[in-house]
C-alpha cells in the first residue's frame, strides 16, 4: 500500500509503499477514504510529540473496515466508520471514569502507531466508530477531530450554558468550529484572530463579535465582553503569548480553556485567577462519545463542516495539504482516496 511517512523531524513526508497492515487480536484494518490534515500534524512533524519515528502521520480519518481480527465480532467487513485516534486499554480507573482520552495507557494514531496518510490503518476494534453510508467520508473524518475537539472543550470541559459569553482566541480549524458550536449551544461569541478572513469566517459560523488581535486586546475583549468579562474562554492558538492574553482577558468566574498546544511556558499571575475566582484548565482532544454527539448534531443540520472539507488534495500532495496549512492558506485540508464509500 501507499503511505506518507515522516523519517525526520522538520522533513518533509515521503511518500512509499509499505506492506499492507495485518489485523491481530482484537484489531480490524480499515481502508482509508479520507483523512483531515491538521494543525497537530504540523506539531507532530516538528518533534512537537516526540513520537517515535519513522511513523505515518494522521489521526482524523474515515474508512471502511475491510479485515478483521481473531475475535472480532462488535463490526463486520464493508462497514463505514469514523476512526477514534486513540487507542486506550478500557480497564484503568481513568478509563472506567469515561476519560478514555486520558487512558492511563494511552497509544495514538499517527504519533505512536502509524497513522492514516495511507491507505490502510491498523486499529483496535474499540476505536472505530460505526457511521452510514449515507455520510460524507471527509464530513466525517474532520467531524473525529476539528469538531469533536472544541465540542469537549466547550461541553465536558467548560460545561457551556446559554446565555454565557464565549471567547475564541484563534480561528483555524479548531477555532472556527468552537465559534459554530458555542453559537449552537446558545452562548453569544467573542471571535479573536490576527486575520480578517478568519474573522470574516467567525462571523459566518455565529460569532457577534470580531476582534482583530493587537495592542490591549485583553482589555478589548473584556470590554466586549461587558461587565463581570467573559464567562469562557477557548485558547485554540500554538503560543504562549496569545495564553498569557487569554488569563488576562478572564472575567470574573471564567473557565479559561486550552486547546492550542505549545512547548513554552508562559508567566501566571495567581492573583489573576484568585481575584476573579477564574480557572484555567486544559482539554486534550476528545472521547468516542463525543464524537457521536457531533455526528448526530451534522446530520441534523446543526452544525456544518462545509468550510473544512472544501480543500481536497490526493495521497501525493500531502505536503502541499501541509504547506497550505502552515501558511494559513486554508483552515483544514482533507486527503481523498476516492469518493463514497
Amino acid at each position: 500500500m501507499r503511505a506518507a511517512v515522516l523519517r525526520e523531524y522538520g522533513g518533509p513526508l515521503e511518500l512509499t509503499e509499505i506492506p499492507d497492515p495485518v489485523p491481530g487480536p482484537g484489531q480490524v484494518v480499515v481502508d482509508i477514504r479520507a483523512c483531515g490534515v491538521c494543525g497537530s500534524d504540523l506539531f507532530l512533524q516538528k518533534g512537537g510529540f516526540d513520537s517515535t519515528i519513522p511513523i505515518i502521520p494522521g489521526h482524523e480519518a474515515a474508512g471502511v473496515v475491510s479485515s478483521l481480527g481473531p475475535g472480532i465480532d462488535s463490526v463486520g467487513i464493508g462497514q463505514p466508520v469514523a476512526l477514534y485516534y486513540i487507542d486506550y486499554c478500557g480497564t484503568c480507573r481513568i478509563c472506567r471514569s469515561g476519560r478514555v482520552n486520558m487512558c492511563l495507557g494511552v497509544r495514538r494514531m499517527g504519533v505512536e502507531f502509524n497513522g492514516a496518510f495511507a491507505e490502510r490503518v491498523v486499529i483496535p476494534a474499540r476505536s472505530v466508530i460505526p457511521v452510514t453510508e449515507h455520510d460524507d467520508p471527509a464530513a466525517v473524518a474532520v467531524l473525529t477531530d476539528a469538531v469533536a475537539t472544541p465540542y469537549h472543550a466547550l461541553v465536558q470541559r467548560a460545561g457551556a450554558l446559554p446565555g454565557e459569553t464565549v471567547v475564541v482566541f484563534g480561528i483555524g480549524g479548531i477555532g472556527a468550529n468552537a465559534v459554530q458550536l458555542a453559537a449552537y449551544l446558545g452562548c453569544r461569541v467573542i471571535a479573536v484572530s490576527r486575520s480578517d478572513a478568519s474573522l470574516e469566517l467567525a462571523v459566518r459560523m455565529g460569532a457577534e463579535v470580531a476582534i482583530r488581535t493587537g495592542p490591549g486586546i485583553s482589555e478589548r475583549v473584556k470590554e466586549a465582553a461587558g461587565p463581570g468579562g467573559p464567562d469562557i474562554i477557548i485558547q485554540t492558538v500554538g503560543s504562549a503569548e496569545v495564553f498569557s492574553q487569554a488569563v488576562e482577558s478572564a472575567g470574573i468566574g471564567c473557565r479559561v480553556i486550552a486547546v492550542g498546544a505549545t512547548l513554552d511556558p508562559f508567566p501566571v499571575n495567581a492573583m489573576d485567577l484568585i481575584w476573579r475566582e477564574a480557572a484555567l484548565s486544559g482539554s486534550r482532544g476528545f472521547t468516542p462519545r463525543d464524537i457521536r454527539e457531533v455526528l448526530d448534531l451534522h446530520r441534523d443540520g446543526a452544525i456544518t463542516t462545509d468550510h473544512l472539507v472544501g480543500n481536497r488534495r490526493p495521497l501525493d500532495q500531502v505536503n502541499d495539504a501541509l504547506d497550505d496549512l502552515r501558511a494559513g492558506r486554508v483552515v483544514r485540508s482533507v486527503i481523498d482516496f476516492g469518493s463514497g464509500w
